[in-house]
């Protein structure tokens, strides 16, 4: 079963989680959260479909990233050079 992470404050009297979630709940919930689909769109999807997505999305935010820190790292070294 996948792992779910759930803030755990030992004060509260909330309820027990008793449903067991499954990777396709948890992949769901990724569209749903990062991507703003509606809860019926991310049940509609394909179980390949879906990780497609995912995988994607992913990918999209690694060459963002990567892309904000070669910025970061020229913008650091880029003035000295020019001097």
């Amino acid at each position: 079963m996948p792992e779910i992470i759930i803030p755990n404050e030992e004060n509260t009297n909330e309820e027990e989680l008793k449903y067991n979630n499954t990777e396709e709940d948890e992949e769901r919930f990724f569209l749903m959260y990062h991507m703003s689909f509606q809860p019926s769109e991310a049940e509609a999807l394909s179980s390949d479909y879906r990780k497609w997505i995912i995988t994607r999305f992913m990918g999209q935010k690694a060459m963002e990233k990567e892309m904000m820190e070669r910025h970061k790292l020229m913008s650091q070294i880029g003035p000295s050079i020019h001097r």
